[in-house]
């Protein structure tokens, strides 16, 4: 049967991942590539676009490759994307300054600028959010004022996805999972705020055309396909935030479905159908008209367990090379050496500032409760804990404004490692299911795309028809009181460091 093969790729905050997929859901074939981000000064996160397209090439090259597929039953092509990004392309769609990742804090003066030109309130009520550097507007916003001749050269603001999008098929676009994350957009009517876009001095001709992620927005060129191995023609979908994509591959269509998805960062989704217009949270878009995500997002869970394998776990890295493993698979076995509670030892994972519910730059990591005795496996499981206690605190904080997570799936990365997904069970006191076949965004960027080439007639089918529930998790009731106490602590720890933290950024 032709035209039968979806591709989901996934362009990540460390790399670009690309799975097959069949019409049932099924993974046929995958590939992934890293590539850096670099840090010029502190508070800045930056990558090269090309980067994206570079590693997008490669993955797609080494499927056809290596692999009995044919191009020409490929159905449909759907992008998802760290986010939210600053990606400035002239007409051509070349970029004219490396891209402002979703990490990069270095807009604070024009937050400042935002905080008394606009308002917080205002922007709450018709976009949703707060006013922070993590958000699209503080980084149009530097750019502008730091870079006013690329500004005036720049043609349309993308993000990832819709860069990789453009460099496919040549055409501008942004889907609707991403307006909110920009903080001009009306999350009530779906549309660019008019009033928004006037009071921070912003061109709206800049923005690109919005598209519902399933629409197709465009066909793989004579170009792309010489560079990809992709066949002309192939369709190529609007695509999704990354989160919104790993949402679907969890199910998240009904109200209340909730996930967890924990890569280089930890993000919390409750599918709503009220769109989030609150602070302490994030809103985003779904991928079902009609249907919002409430978000809650760390940012650096994974990326912290990264570091200590960088950093301090240069045996073990070592010795999982040897045995063939992953280094994180070993990590993981490390940290059930230790009890729940890590002996007491409790973690902050702050590793660079944190996004919700605390909004602050200025924080960071913090190991609290070690002594002579805290051992190796102690802190990884620390850190694993740590992750899941800043999950605890965003349900909570989703709870306490209405929107209540009355199931719990848990995807990405993170999910492939049983310790921890026992970890967060218990610290949640509620059960967690993972996805038969869990594959983190690619598998929600197949369903958009599946829709888009009308494999199915709707998101919700294609959700019904690509998924199914695999392991259960529950909550161990023995262990549910010890982690209890030891979260009020956590929650506590925050406001008793937050002004240490501030005096800590300011020294010299």
């Amino acid at each position: 049967m032709s035209k039968h093969l979806l591709i989901g790729i996934d362009i990540g905050t460390t790399s670009t991942k690309a799975v097959v997929f069949d019409r049932q859901g099924n993974i046929l074939t995958q590939a992934s590539q890293e590539y850096p981000t670099s840090y010029p000064q502190p508070n800045w996160a930056e990558q090269d676009p090309d980067d994206w397209w570079r590693a997008t090439c490669f993955v797609l090259q080494r499927i056809f490759a290596e692999n009995v597929l044919n191009a020409h039953d490929v159905a449909g092509i759907g992008i998802s994307c760290q986010a939210p990004s600053m990606v400035a392309v002239d007409q051509q769609g070349r970029p004219l300054h490396p891209a402002l990742i979703w990490m990069d804090r270095r807009s604070e003066a024009q937050c400042h600028w935002l905080h008394e030109q606009v308002g917080e309130a205002n922007i709450s009520r018709i976009n949703g959010g707060r006013i922070d550097p993590f958000y699209l507007a503080p980084k149009l916003l530097w750019y502008k004022a730091n870079a006013p001749e690329l500004y005036r050269q720049t043609h349309q603001i993308l993000q990832a996805n819709g860069y990789v999008v453009h460099r496919l098929c040549d055409q501008f676009s942004m889907d609707l999972s991403h307006p909110p994350l920009t903080l001009f957009f009306d999350s009530v009517h779906g549309a660019w705020s008019a009033p928004l876009i006037e009071r921070m001095r912003l061109d709206v001709a800049k923005l690109p055309p919005l598209f519902p992620c399933a629409s197709v927005v465009g066909e793989v060129t004579a170009v792309a396909a010489a560079a990809t191995g992709l066949a002309v023609g192939t369709p190529v979908v609007a695509g999704l935030v990354d989160g919104a994509a790993a949402g679907l591959e969890a199910g998240l269509v009904e109200i209340g479905d909730a996930a967890e998805m924990t890569g280089q960062s930890t993000v919390l989704m409750i599918c709503s159908d009220q769109p989030y217009l609150g602070k302490a949270l994030i809103p985003l878009g779904h991928a079902i008209p009609g249907r919002h995500l409430v978000i809650g997002a760390l940012v650096a869970s994974g990326g912290a367990l990264r570091w200590f394998r960088d950093q301090l776990g240069e045996p073990e890295r070592l010795e999982a090379a040897r045995l063939g493993l992953n280094a994180f698979d070993l990590l993981g076995q490390i940290a059930a050496q230790s009890p729940p509670g890590a002996n007491r030892l409790i973690f902050l994972p702050y590793m660079y500032g944190e996004r919700s519910p605390i909004w602050d730059s200025d924080a960071r990591g913090v190991f609290f409760g070690l002594s002579l005795a805290t051992q190796k496996a102690d802190l990884v499981r620390a850190i694993m804990e740590g992750a899941a206690f800043g999950l605890r605190h965003n349900i909570d904080v989703a709870s306490e404004a209405g929107f209540v997570a009355a199931s719990l799936a848990c995807v990405g990365g993170g999910a492939r490692s049983a310790v921890w997904n026992q970890i967060k069970a218990d610290i949640l006191n509620r059960p967690l299911h993972l996805p038969q076949a869990a594959t983190g965004a690619p598998l929600g960027d197949a369903m958009v795309a599946a829709v888009g080439a009308g494999l199915y007639g709707s998101v919700a089918a294609a959700v019904a028809g690509m998924t199914q529930k695999g392991v259960m998790y529950e909550p161990r009731a023995e262990f549910v009181a010890r982690y209890a106490a030891l979260y009020q602590v956590y929650v506590n720890l925050y406001p008793a460091l937050k002004d240490q933290f501030k005096q800590l950024a300011a020294v010299p």
